[in-house]
């Protein structure tokens, strides 16, 4: 008897550059839009960690602030050690 895959919705997440300098944060995610703002006036590492904390407030809208943080910085230190940088546009 065959298997039914389930599948998966995706949800479109759309990440715009946004100077956030009034709102006092690094970046901002809109998840029931599937939105993220980051500011780029980051270093790269911390830019790397803010991209990720806010696309997990997105993908998993119910994780808690600590759990988002922890995860976050254990992605980064995974894909910083692993080499992956970002590159100017």
């Amino acid at each position: 008897m065959a298997t039914k895959r389930r599948r998966r919705r995706t949800t479109k997440i759309k990440v715009v550059e946004v100077k956030l300098k009034r709102e006092h944060a690094m970046g901002q995610a809109w998840a029931g839009e599937g939105l993220v703002e980051i500011d780029p006036r980051q270093k790269a590492k911390v830019y790397c960690n803010t991209l990720i904390h806010e696309l997990l407030h997105v993908v998993f809208p119910d994780l808690s602030e600590h759990k988002v943080r922890v995860t976050a910085g254990q992605f980064t230190k995974a894909l910083w050690d692993a080499g992956y940088r970002r590159i100017s546009k």
